[in-house]
């Protein structure tokens, strides 16, 4: 059989060493993506507060605007409706203004109504004759 050769204290401390550095690159890149990551999170959050601070001027900004836009549409509509109110309003008057509305038109009818009536019987009235002419003295007939 052939003999196993024998490690000597050299390459044995060697190789452990090797391990070692493996071991330390290992908590070296672990420790360096610790800190990385505590700084991107304190990052992330500070950029988190930056954007919501933005994003509630950009609102308020929208609002605003959202608010003049609606009242400058609607202004006009308001003038409209009040319009059509008034009108309605007159159109379906109190029953009392209404009656005394009625009362002077049925007075200013009545008085149309005669006034036609007068019309009428100038027009339809044959014309009285006119007095005859008195005769003079003929005159004599030439023969």
């Amino acid at each position: 059989m052939a003999k196993k050769p024998e490690t000597s204290p050299r390459r044995a401390d060697m190789a452990r060493k090797i391990w070692l550095a493996g071991v330390g690159a290992y908590g070296r890149a672990f420790s360096d993506a610790q800190e990385s990551l505590a700084k991107v999170t304190d990052d992330t959050s500070r950029m988190f507060e930056d954007l919501v601070a933005r994003g509630e001027e950009i609102e308020d900004t929208v609002e605003e605007r959202g608010r003049a836009l609606a009242q400058r549409v609607n202004a006009p509509a308001r003038s409209f409706d009040e319009r059509i109110r008034k009108m309605r309003a007159r159109l379906t008057a109190d029953d009392d203004d209404r009656d005394e509305r009625m009362e002077v038109l049925e007075a200013r009818l009545g008085a149309i109504e005669e006034k036609l009536d007068l019309l009428l019987d100038a027009v339809q009235k044959p014309p009285a004759k006119k007095p005859a002419k008195p005769k003079s003295a003929s005159k004599p007939k030439k023969s």
